[in-house]
């Protein structure tokens, strides 16, 4: 049961005149489709933005016509607005009707639809109450007319110009028409078309969603693949890091451990040096208070004795070769750890590029 927002133009929001089909399968007005073409350039579908033709040469209003009309969502508007009319009955006039018969469409009291029964041309008519009878019931209801002639039944239907029409129009109008088949026959023929068309966009519809159900799932695959792909970057990013840190402290400590060994050799050789010191200045003042003081016969003895003395003390101020030997540099011990890792990022490298790829057919296009 199509819902009253289903009768609705979604662009003048009123009840459909004259619904036609665009190629995306939704539904407007034929003046709304005008207007909207006029209006707008390259015009899609408002709803969905689908073109609405794909080239078109002529006016709008004729490229509108060339869409095909929704003649049952026409029925079931006109039944809709039958049925939302003040329920009085269209003999009495102002009496309320709580029947409607569903060949006539016309609403009917109860005096009054006792009588329509009696009727010889309404004996057969289906009457129901008003209150039960919904758009598409009525509109199915709705009797096959005349073109000609709108108060005929129509019992054939000319194919070549598309119209139901009565016997006398078939054997006048129609006669030389080589396709006029009984009306019943034609509808028997449109019924298995469009069950054959409904089981074919059943299927559709089906593989359309088990398509999309297979992607939705391929979806969440590429989530949970992308999680555990960020878990394994992050993982290897920490033993990059660890393995950063422990070759940095690594080279510190050895940078360290030469530094402290070059200077404790430093540090001795300055002791011994000052040690050295210390016993040429004490012998220097004790030289010099001789030369000053002078006295003749200590003299001589003091100047063998102080000679042998001064002779017998290391005077050299030379420094070895090995305490102006430089700290060895660290740069060497840096451009290995920068090897190290490039070898790691190269390990990680080739392992991603010889895994297999988990889900066919996304690639992996990680650069490193």
């Amino acid at each position: 049961m199509a819902a009253p927002h289903e009768r609705e133009c979604a662009v003048c929001t009123n009840d459909f005149t004259t619904p036609k089909i665009l190629p995306c399968g939704h539904l407007l007005c034929r003046q709304c489709v005008i207007s909207w073409m006029d209006s707008t350039p390259d015009a899609g579908c408002p709803l969905c933005r689908c073109p609405i033709v794909e080239q078109s040469d002529g006016s709008s209003s004729d490229t509108v016509d060339a869409l095909p009309t929704d003649f049952v969502m026409e029925a079931l508007v006109e039944s809709a607005r039958v049925l939302s009319k003040d329920h009085l009955c269209c003999v009495c006039e102002d009496v309320r009707a709580d029947f409607i018969c569903m060949q006539c469409q016309d609403m009917l009291c109860s005096a009054c639809t006792k009588a329509h029964k009696k009727l010889s041309v309404s004996r057969s008519h289906d009457v129901e109450s008003v209150s039960t009878v919904t758009p598409e019931r009525l509109a199915a209801s709705r009797p096959a007319l005349c073109a000609d002639h709108g108060d005929k039944q129509a019992e054939f239907f000319c194919r070549e110009h598309r119209l139901a029409v009565c016997s006398a129009c078939k054997a006048n109008k129609h006669k030389v028409c080589p396709e006029t088949n009984y009306l019943d026959d034609e509808i028997k023929s449109v019924q298995k078309s469009l069950t054959d068309l409904t089981k074919n966009l059943v299927e559709a519809e089906q593989k359309l969603e088990q398509a999309i159900g297979q992607l939705t799932s391929r979806l969440q695959e590429v989530d949970v693949s992308e999680e555990e792909d960020m878990a394994q970057v992050d993982k290897a990013c920490d033993r990059l890091h660890k393995l950063v840190e422990d070759v940095c402290n690594k080279l510190k400590d050895k940078c360290r451990t030469q530094h402290l060994k070059i200077r404790k050799s430093l540090c001795d050789v300055k002791t011994s040096l000052s040690y050295r010191l210390g016993k040429v200045t004490l012998h220097k003042h004790i030289v010099t208070r001789a030369v000053a003081v002078s006295p003749r016969p200590a003299l001589i003895h003091m100047t063998q004795a102080l000679t042998d003395r001064v002779n017998s003390l290391d005077l050299s101020a030379d420094l070895q070769g090995e305490v102006w030997v430089k700290p060895l540099s660290s740069v060497e011990c840096c451009q290995d750890v920068v090897r190290v890792i490039e070898d790691e990022f190269l390990m990680l490298k080739q392992e991603k590029t010889e895994s297999k790829v988990k889900f066919y057919p996304f690639q992996s296009s990680i650069n490193f």
